[in-house]
């Protein structure tokens, strides 16, 4: 898992870092955490990696970073945004940008957990996770990690980001059932062996897909057009 942070207070940043690894590491979990105090950092961070969530600190003063929450939301719809401040004065503004959560600085100890389980409850239940079948076991997948699958003969191959528990899993099964299983999902079948998660592309060009890491995926030259559309349509939110 990927957590970013921007706060111009590194001390406070330390300690909602401190909280975030608290809380997962007594889930037996890990998480890679990112702090940024400039907003242009932050927000190129956020057009190469799929971040889990992003907490961002807000201020009284016209609340200027609401802007930066907006544009945060185009680069990546599904990544929640927690807002952080020491006063209520942005709260109603909040709702514009589809925030998450309103954390009050003064109050996170007691907070803080609280939003993390609903924050978990989001990310992780059965509508955000994939069941698959492998070694006789079911596996269940946070989409939210998964990069893309690819197919290979009667196999389909798992492809998670930097932050996951695997880099690559393997399961019995058939491709388009994997994106008959994610339709609606932010998921997009873009070419008979590859589906690709859409919280993890750049762009379309030159029928390729590109990664926010740069990897690039082939895409369908008959339907580049309509899957084209239908990425942007799911930017647009």
């Amino acid at each position: 898992m990927l957590f970013a942070i921007f706060d111009t207070q590194p001390a406070d940043a330390r300690r909602l870092s401190g909280l975030l690894q608290d809380y997962l590491e007594q889930r037996d979990l890990h998480c890679r955490v990112e702090q940024f105090s400039r907003p242009e950092l932050l927000l190129e961070f956020c057009r190469s990696y799929a971040c889990t969530a992003v907490f961002l600190q807000v201020t009284a003063a016209g609340c200027p970073n609401l802007e930066i929450a907006s544009r945060l939301r185009a680069l990546s719809p599904e990544t929640p945004v927690i807002l952080t401040s020491d006063s209520l004065d942005c709260a109603p503004d909040g709702y514009q940008v589809r925030a998450f959560a309103y954390l009050l600085t003064t109050r996170l100890p007691e907070s803080f957990s609280a939003c993390m389980d609903s924050l978990w409850e989001t990310l992780f239940s059965a509508a955000n996770t994939l069941c698959l079948r492998a070694d006789r076991e079911d596996v269940f997948l946070p989409l939210e990690q998964i990069r893309y699958f690819e197919a290979s003969g009667h196999t389909v191959t798992a492809h998670f980001s930097a932050s996951a528990l695997w880099s690559t899993r393997t399961f019995r099964v058939s491709i388009q059932e994997i994106a008959d299983r994610l339709e609606g999902r932010g998921f997009l079948r873009v070419q008979r062996s590859f589906v690709v998660n859409l919280r993890y592309v750049d762009r379309f060009s030159n029928y390729m897909v590109i990664l926010k890491d740069g990897q690039r995926i082939p895409v369908s030259v008959k339907h580049f057009s309509r899957l084209r559309q239908e990425f942007l349509h799911w930017q647009k939110g």
